[in-house]
């Protein structure tokens, strides 16, 4: 099996490790359904930051929404957004935050404003960002007395259940595939509450393949059915419109309350500087009002 100039296709997941195995039995599906070598690419990151340099090579790319759409329309990813998957017992090709506390940490939202909020990327939507728009809408000018970035949402879990932070955002595929998997390390943790549903990471194929694979590739994930990948209960068309339309706009006024703009964009710079890489604006909080997608 192979492409049309022989050599396979290369993709990645941006997402947590729950999405490995998804991955794993992704590209087997594709490769069998549409006679196309398709593999992963064990040497590309895993971050977001890592994604902006590794992402716009690959030719079938699952990340978060934002950056996908941020980088498609800033004209750094040659990608079409093609579908979204159905994750098992979602009902729909959604899924949202649930924010986590310690058993003996604040008990309801408004008080774990008081406290320190552990943030798996800055450059996360269910992480940090669609947190920001939750907490905009139920506690308008109010956020977090301090926050630490930790790496991952694994990570987060980890910062809340060894008390070094008091709440944190993860991604609910995370939190479900943490309780089925590693229960013991989630034991102490509650959810004290849960953000709106949002579109559920895009799969997105480059552009840049011959229009028979394009296709090829596309319908074949149109027709995942329930039974084919365990974990997901199938995978639906969809586009960048979707994610662009979803994406809130934000007030670009901060009370001193919350963590000022500078401090954000200073971190995601020097993550930036370190890995050698560039955010487009629109991944950019400090002008995410005008370049929100």
């Amino acid at each position: 099996m192979s492409d049309p100039e022989g050599a396979p296709l290369r993709a990645a997941t941006f997402l947590g490790d729950n999405t490995l195995p998804i991955m794993h039995d992704l590209v087997g599906y594709l490769s069998e359904v549409t006679g196309i070598e398709v593999v992963i690419d064990r040497t590309a990151g895993r971050t977001t930051v890592e994604a902006l340099r590794d992402a716009p090579t690959l030719d079938l790319v699952w990340m978060c929404g934002y950056p996908t759409a941020s980088l498609i329309s800033a004209g750094r990813m040659s990608h079409a957004i093609v579908a979204a998957p159905v994750f098992a017992g979602h009902g729909g090709p959604v899924y949202h935050s649930v924010i986590v506390t310690h058993a003996a940490g604040p008990p309801t939202l408004d008080a774990a404003l008081e406290t320190r909020l552990a943030v798996n990327e800055l450059e996360s939507w269910s992480g940090f960002l669609g947190l920001e728009a939750h907490v905009e809408r139920s506690f308008p000018g109010r956020w977090f007395a301090d926050q630490t970035v930790t790496g991952s949402h694994r990570a987060s879990l980890r910062a809340v259940a060894d008390r070094a932070c008091d709440v944190a955002s993860v991604d609910v595929t995370v939190w479900e595939h943490a309780l089925a998997e590693r229960p013991e390390a989630v034991a102490d943790l509650r959810v004290i509450d849960r953000t709106a549903d949002w579109p559920a990471p895009p799969f997105s194929l480059s552009s840049r393949l011959e229009t028979g694979t394009h296709n090829r590739l596309r319908e074949a994930l149109h027709s995942l059915g329930r039974a084919s990948i365990p974990s997901l209960d199938g995978v639906v068309p969809t586009g960048l419109g979707t994610y662009q339309d979803v994406m809130p706009r934000f007030d670009p006024e901060r009370t001193t309350s919350q963590p000022s703009r500078a401090t954000h964009v200073s971190e995601i710079r020097r993550r930036e500087k370190a890995a050698g890489t560039s955010l487009p604006s629109s991944l950019i909080l400090e002008t995410r009002d005008a370049d929100r997608s």
